[in-house]
């Protein structure tokens, strides 16, 4: 009987170490993990990350980052800036999606004039096509200046450099206002262009809101089918 008590307690004491051992190993690989993750974020490189991941992160799906920062170009000048509190990285699609985006669009500038910028934000970003491609969506607000620009959905293709609201977008300024269907953002030529459904309100510089307005109406015969308006600074 005492044998048999010892060998028992034996194979106990030897099952736990063993755990132990095994908790200890895995507790080890969720700090390299969480350290180089760490690392990653400090360093705010996510492209880095997409391409050449930490070993200890090569087998996750999704990684959730928390406060990142990304800047893409378009023939050698910058075109975006982006920041987010949160992102989720999906490293088999590429695809990044962000928590309340805030991004700077930078708008085309002759040489030696200050930065133009647009800035726009949401409620929910996914940056796609290695940067190529953000969707933005849920309470969609851009600014320019005096203008306010905001709508459901809008996709940015840093292709093209276009903006654009296909599920329909209000335009609230001190001069031009109105709506339209399908607004297209043309942030090198800084034009907006609307159609299906454009309205629109012009108030001449100097005149009050209540005085001088001038409503269209594009859904007339008469009217044309797009209505384009540009800003200059």
């Amino acid at each position: 009987m005492n044998d048999y008590f010892k060998r028992t307690l034996a194979l106990i004491v030897l099952g736990a170490a063993l755990w132990g051992g095994w908790y200890g190993w895995q507790s080890w690989k969720t700090r390299q993990a969480l350290e180089a993750m760490e690392n990653v974020v400090r360093s705010a490189d996510l492209n880095k990350l997409l391409s050449d991941p930490p070993e200890e992160v090569k087998n996750s799906v999704d990684l959730a980052v928390r406060g990142i920062h990304l800047s893409q170009g378009h023939e050698g000048q910058k075109s975006f800036d982006l920041d987010a509190d949160w992102a989720t990285l999906n490293q088999d699609s590429g695809a990044i999606t962000v928590r309340d985006p805030d991004i700077h669009y930078m708008l085309e500038k002759a040489e030696g004039e200050p930065d133009r910028v647009v800035h726009a934000t949401s409620s929910v970003g996914r940056v796609e096509d290695g940067n190529q491609k953000i969707s933005m969506s849920g309470s969609v607000k851009t600014v320019y200046e005096d203008s306010v620009l905001t709508g459901d959905l809008a996709v940015f293709l840093n292709s093209d450099r276009t903006l654009t609201f296909p599920d329909g977008a209000v335009l609230d300024g001190p001069v031009l206002s109105g709506t339209a269907s399908r607004l297209v953002w043309d942030l090198n030529t800084n034009i907006l262009t609307g159609d299906r459904g454009v309205r629109m309100r012009w108030i001449p510089s100097g005149t009050a809101s209540s005085d001088g307005a001038v409503d269209a109406d594009p859904s007339s015969d008469a009217a044309p089918k797009n209505a384009q308006e540009e800003s200059h600074s």
